[in-house]
Formats: C-alpha cells, sequence, structure tokens
C-alpha cells in the first residue's frame, strides 16, 4: 500500500475534524510534504498537491479569518483582503477522492438535504453536519452559474449562526456599464464591512498586488493552453481536470503563477519529444469528471482517443486593471461564460473545437446539476451542427453508486467507433 492510500485509510477510520487537524499539523510540516510530493511524477502535479494540503492546513489551523467562498467568486478579493479561502464545493470533490463521500452524503439525507441536489454540495453540506470543515468567519457566495451555491451557504449560515457574516453577490445577466457598476459596488461595500469586522480598513495596495498576481496568472494560463493546441497526446501525470482550484481558490496568488510556469516547461519539454507520436482523436471536455476511480480516461485511451482541451481551463476574462481593483474583479465575474444566455457557453465552445482542432465532444452532466443537463440537449444540437459528434454522459462526479461501469463502458466504445 502506498502513501497515498495509507492517508485515505486514516482518514476513513478516523473521521472527525480533530483527527483531521492534528493530520494536516504534521502533513503541512515541510520534510513531510516533500515526502508526499515524492509521490507525483510530475512536478506541477507534485507542486499543486503540496499547495491543497498547505491551504487546508491554514484553513483548519485558523491561521487567519476564514471564510467560506463558492466556485465562480473573484478569489483576488479574498487574497487581497488576507482572508483565509476554503471552498466546500472543491472539498466535496476531496470527500469523493478520499472514499469517505458516502458518509458524508448519508448525514445529508439524514438531515433532510434534497436528494435532487447537486451531490458536491450535498456532500459538502453532510461534512458541515458532521463538524469535519473547519468553522468560518466569513461565507461568501454568488448566484453565477449554480443556483445551489447560495441556498446552501446559507444553510451553513444558520448552522453556524452568523448570518450577518453571510454576503450574497449578485451577478446580472447583462454585461454592459450599468452592470459592471452595480457589481463592483458590491465587492466595494462587501470588502468594508468585512474589513470593519476585522478591525482594519481595506488595503487597495495589497488588492492592487493580488490583481497583478492574476494577471501574470492568465499569462501563464494562456501559454500553457497554446502548448496543448499541439500535443498529440494527453501529457502522462497530468490531470487538466484537477485545475478547477488554480482557476478559482488560488487566483490572485505567486503559487499559481509559479504553478503554471512548471507547467508550461513539463508541456513544452514533452511537445518537443512527441513529433513522431501518432495523433489520436481530440475530444473537448465539458464540465467535470468523476472524482473517485472510474475507467473512462482508459476506455476513451483504449479506443484511441483524447482529450485535448478542457472547457474549465478556458481563460474567458480580459487582462485586469491593478488601479481599478473592484471594477476589474467584476469585469472578470460578467466575462464569464455560464453567465446570461446559453449562447454565451456555446460561443465558446464553437472556438475550443475551432482551435483545438477537435473531432468530437464530452458532456459529463452531472447529477443535480441544473445549469449543465439544462443545457446538454442544446449543447449537443449546436455540436451536431458543426459536424461534431457529441457524446452525453448522465453520471455523478461525487456519488460512485449513481456510477454504472457496464453501461458506460458500452456508451464509450460506441462513441470511440463512432469515431473511427
Amino acid at each position: 500500500m502506498g502513501i497515498r492510500d495509507k492517508l485515505k485509510d486514516n482518514i476513513k477510520n478516523n473521521l472527525n475534524q480533530n483527527y483531521i487537524k492534528r493530520f494536516l499539523a504534521i502533513a503541512g510540516k515541510r520534510p513531510v510534504l516533500m515526502m508526499f510530493g515524492a509521490t507525483f511524477k510530475s512536478v506541477s502535479d507534485k507542486y499543486l498537491n503540496i499547495y491543497s494540503i498547505e491551504s487546508m492546513s491554514r484553513a483548519y489551523q485558523e491561521q487567519g479569518p476564514v471564510a467560506y467562498g463558492s466556485l465562480f467568486l473573484p478569489y483576488e478579493l479574498m487574497h487581497g483582503l488576507g482572508l483565509v479561502p476554503f471552498l466546500p464545493e472543491v472539498l466535496a470533490g476531496f470527500t469523493a477522492g478520499m472514499g469517505i463521500a458516502s458518509n458524508t452524503l448519508k448525514k445529508a439525507n439524514s438531515q433532510w438535504y434534497s436528494p435532487d441536489l447537486c451531490t458536491f454540495h450535498r456532500s459538502a453540506s453532510g461534512a458541515v453536519e458532521l463538524g469535519l470543515f473547519p468553522k468560518p468567519q466569513f461565507i461568501i457566495c454568488t448566484n453565477l452559474a449554480c443556483d445551489a451555491a447560495q441556498k446552501s451557504f446559507y444553510t451553513y449560515a444558520h448552522k453556524f449562526k452568523m448570518e450577518e457574516d453571510y454576503y450574497l453577490i449578485d451577478v446580472p445577466y447583462d454585461y454592459n456599464e450599468e452592470s459592471v457598476n452595480y457589481l463592483s459596488r458590491q465587492l466595494e461595500q462587501m470588502s468594508k464591512k468585512i474589513t470593519s469586522r476585522l478591525g482594519k480598513k481595506v488595503d487597495m495596495d495589497a488588492l492592487a498586488q493580488a490583481i497583478d498576481n492574476s494577471n501574470d496568472f492568465r499569462y501563464w494560463a494562456q501559454k500553457v493552453n497554446q502548448v496543448r493546441k499541439k500535443l498529440n497526446t494527453y501529457p502522462p501525470d497530468f490531470n487538466g481536470l484537477n485545475f478547477i482550484l488554480p482557476f478559482h481558490g488560488m487566483a490572485g496568488t505567486r503559487q499559481a503563477v509559479s504553478l503554471y510556469k512548471k507547467m508550461y516547461r513539463e508541456l513544452s519539454s514533452l511537445a518537443q519529444e512527441e513529433c513522431s507520436v501518432r495523433p489520436r482523436k481530440r475530444l473537448l471536455w465539458l464540465h467535470l469528471k468523476p472524482y473517485y476511480r472510474n475507467e473512462i480516461f482508459s476506455l476513451l485511451e483504449q479506443g484511441n482517443c483524447m482529450v485535448a482541451f478542457e472547457e474549465i481551463n478556458h481563460v474567458y476574462w480580459p487582462k485586469l486593471d491593478p488601479a481599478q481593483p473592484f471594477r476589474s474583479m467584476a469585469i472578470k465575474m460578467l466575462s464569464h461564460y455560464l453567465r446570461g444566455s446559453i449562447n454565451n457557453r456555446l460561443k465558446v465552445i464553437s472556438k475550443l473545437t475551432e482551435d483545438y482542432h477537435m473531432d468530437g465532444v464530452i458532456l459529463f452532466s452531472h447529477w443535480g446539476c441544473r445549469q449543465n443537463n439544462a443545457a446538454a440537449r442544446l449543447i449537443k444540437d449546436h455540436a451536431r451542427k458543426a459536424g461534431l459528434p457529441t457524446l452525453v454522459i448522465d453520471g455523478d462526479c461525487v456519488d460512485q453508486n449513481n456510477y454504472s461501469h457496464g453501461q458506460l463502458r458500452t456508451r464509450i466504445q460506441g462513441f470511440t467507433e463512432l469515431l473511427g
């Protein structure tokens, strides 16, 4: 049994916050992190996993004011305000990977969380009910793309008796000057309230630095994406569907910049080495993936297919202005392709399929994600008009009980045969 498997077993057998705190206090020490990092073959994967443990350790050890945040926030704001971000949705993926989602989902069911709720939020809610997550000082979420976040996050605020420190950022449907002003005012007013609760003022220099870091990250993320257009194979020891953390929770940090610099060097070397590699059929992956063990990607590889790019890694926002941090973050939120009409997302899909020379599209239709599931037929019809075969996989990113091995194997094999 490897180090990572032993860690999983220890956490599964000691499922309480005190044990997690003790575990992270040890795991967060540099020598232990280096030993853990040695289990990863990819330098960038090692760096991301070490940062993830350090970030969780900071939250559980309360090395600053902890703030729960939903996915589509501009995390430059949290880092600029000196908050310690904690992302329950990302940690829900962690519960699936650690094999404890059955515990958290069972607890959520016992507390009458609706079974048709997105399992990211249901598992996170079960973890909160079990007392597995650290208590926050602030809870911040947005209604952008996800309707479940604002509801489940308010439930957390009620449980922790901190409704006054719950903030909901309302993102307008349309992108225009009025929307930018409306959203930037919300971000500024919220920042003033939070810093006032902490007994200080908003540090505009720190916010400007976070925006500068975000611009550097954007630059390197674009360079990584350019290299991926040239690759004929999926990079070994690389998992693009795990990069939801750097694109969100790490936004505004130097660590995100360092991560993507390392990634760029790795992929550039691979692009030079694989000149003689026979190309595979290239696929665009939409939404996320199951975070428990599954055979989806090995089946695609057997069918001579590869995921050439993932929708979540698309750099959708323009370069930001450090002199106007609130306006910049408002523009970033309003630029998201999941805001407003489905046509925004369809345009991005068209751009990605053209830029990366895609042969087909896979949409993972995650259980309980209303925004994603409602768009499935429109996306499939849109791709068909462009001559791209599309596979819609009805599945679950968190609950492996909703994973049907036999049925999925048959559908993927049929899809790869269709691609030739």
